[in-house]
């Protein structure tokens, strides 16, 4: 959605996130992340905010790994964040019977799967795409505004 999603950017985002998702009946526990804690469950781009760290001389990388060598002579490893900024709003909830997990994601990601499973045209069945277009951020919370006004009064949120 962002041209330049990084870790500040989405704590912001999940932050004005967060007060909408109890609106379209998102009924996870909602808390601010911990440092190294927690996982944002996102792919950011923006390579400013990525991971190095110097690997061995014969380190080739694992899927979104960047691995290069410097001109020192040092082969450093880049690769995305997984654990966001401490105090970024996530939402998670225990899933599960015999042997419950914890599953988490940041407020944003959470609002972002919302819309888009309400926006889409099922109708159309093999076919499957959003009723709408889905240009940037701003897209995304309007939507999620009409879609909380469209709720009819008498629901509970």
């Amino acid at each position: 959605m962002a041209r330049r999603m990084n870790l500040r950017i989405l704590k912001k985002l999940s932050k004005r996130a967060a007060p909408l998702l109890p609106l379209l009946d998102d009924r996870r526990m909602q808390f601010r992340s911990e440092r190294w804690d927690n996982y944002h469950g996102m792919l950011i781009r923006d390579r400013t905010c990525w991971n190095r760290s110097r690997c061995h001389a014969t380190f080739q990388g694992y899927g979104d790994d960047i691995v290069f060598d410097t001109r020192a002579g040092y082969r450093v490893r880049m690769r995305p964040p997984v654990h966001p900024l401490k105090g970024t709003m996530m939402v998670g909830a225990t899933s599960g019977y015999y042997e419950p997990e914890w599953d988490e994601e940041c407020a944003w990601s959470a609002l972002v799967g919302i819309v888009h499973a309400e926006t889409t045209d099922w109708s159309t069945y093999p076919d499957v795409g959003n009723s709408r277009r889905f240009n940037g951020v701003g897209d995304i919370f309007r939507a999620a505004h009409e879609l909380i006004a469209d709720r009819p009064k008498g629901t509970p949120a």
